[in-house]
């Protein structure tokens, strides 16, 4: 079978969206299809997208939007005739004659971004695959829009999700049943539960991309207003990103810079959660914050917003905690909570370890291209 993967996430170098998809082309490749990928030149260059090319896998990368054209470049596309083309990537899947194509949406509506290619796809009865990898809360479109959503995602081979809830969203916004939808879980690495660590100063952790749609400003709010005059805490920040100056101010505005690290990006996850006890996810959108389960296999408790696939995983009371929305109170709120229950973490996160285990689905990715 010929298969192309196309991903529209173009911005960053790697990420649970990209693990999915490439999981499902290391299956095809092992089983001899022939595969075309059409993926981010940023993530291009990752190891394991390097061992599909060595097996025989075709790249064809797609430019970051986010990066400056050189001045021969600029010049170049002036030149009538070079500007680029609309159609390019429908064209380049079309030369490549697939029998199905996988779309690895970074947001559930991103086909809207190609409308070239999901004409053609419609029109010459290639079955196309979606996978939606996020969901707003309150999705909007134009009524045009919207409409062509539905069209693109009831003429679609199968849908996948990674939350119940994100799926939820989508069919009551399209006002569509979407029969041919299901829900996966992103592949894990695996993982241990690890020591305890020590109890005093107590340490959150906010992992993730420094970016308006995970909420750390709401959490450092948040924190402020529950916990401002508690002794013994402090918050740990994992990641990197445009927000990271930001941040910094907001953590100086609510008076708690003291309480805040910022550690940047750490590429191990067993030494983010050998120093730090509970898991703080404030995300706004999402669709499977996936360091919800890799926090709580380590045996750490979450405190999350109810967004996307979080309930999924937590059970609250027993392996965490829910917080209703992404809110600056309802967040002081659940810190507040969380923060009684302190005596509680490490049994929340020793059941948190064996829930996770026993739900995780590790093949899901295996559906994709079956």
């Amino acid at each position: 079978m010929r298969i192309a993967f196309v991903s529209t996430i173009l911005c960053y170098p790697w990420g649970g969206a990209d693990a999915l998809w490439t999981s499902a082309a290391e299956m095809a490749a092992q089983r001899g299809d022939q595969i075309l990928l059409a993926i981010s030149s940023l993530t291009a260059g990752h190891e394991r997208i390097a061992a599909l090319v060595a097996r025989g896998a075709s790249l064809s990368p797609r430019p970051n939007p986010g990066e400056p054209a050189t001045l021969w470049r600029r010049a170049w596309r002036k030149v009538p005739g070079n500007a680029p083309s609309p159609h390019r990537l429908r064209d380049r899947i079309r030369a490549f004659r697939p029998d199905l194509v996988v779309i690895s949406c970074g947001g559930t509506y991103d086909t809207l971004l190609e409308p070239a290619l999901l004409d053609w796809l419609r029109s010459s009865g290639i079955r196309y695959r979606l996978i939606a990898n996020l969901q707003h809360e309150h999705p909007a479109l134009p009524e045009p829009d919207r409409q062509r959503m539905r069209a693109d995602f009831l003429a679609a081979d199968r849908l996948f999700f990674v939350s119940p809830r994100n799926l939820e969203i989508t069919r009551r916004h399209l006002c569509a049943p979407l029969p041919q939808a299901e829900c996966l879980h992103n592949p894990l690495a695996p993982a241990a539960e690890l020591p305890w660590p020590q109890a005093e100063p107590w340490a959150f952790a906010s992992v993730g991309r420094l970016e308006p749609v995970k909420g750390v400003d709401l959490l450092l709010a948040a924190l402020a207003a529950a916990l401002g005059g508690a002794p013994d805490w402090r918050l740990n920040i994992y990641g990197r990103g445009p927000q990271r100056d930001y941040l910094e101010a907001c953590a100086g505005h609510q008076g708690i810079a003291n309480r805040v690290h910022f550690a940047g990006f750490v590429s191990r996850l067993d030494e983010i959660w050998e120093q730090n006890h509970l898991l703080v996810s404030a995300a706004i959108d999402e669709g499977v914050p996936m360091t919800i389960p890799e926090a709580m296999l380590r045996g750490r408790p979450v405190l999350a917003t109810r967004i996307g696939g979080a309930s999924e995983w937590i059970e609250p009371g027993q392996t965490g905690f829910l917080c209703p929305a992404a809110s600056v109170e309802l967040l002081a709120a659940s810190l507040r909570e969380a923060w009684d229950e302190r005596g509680r973490w490490r049994e929340l996160g020793a059941a948190a370890a064996r829930r996770t285990r026993a739900s995780y689905r590790p093949d899901d990715f295996r559906r994709v291209v079956t």
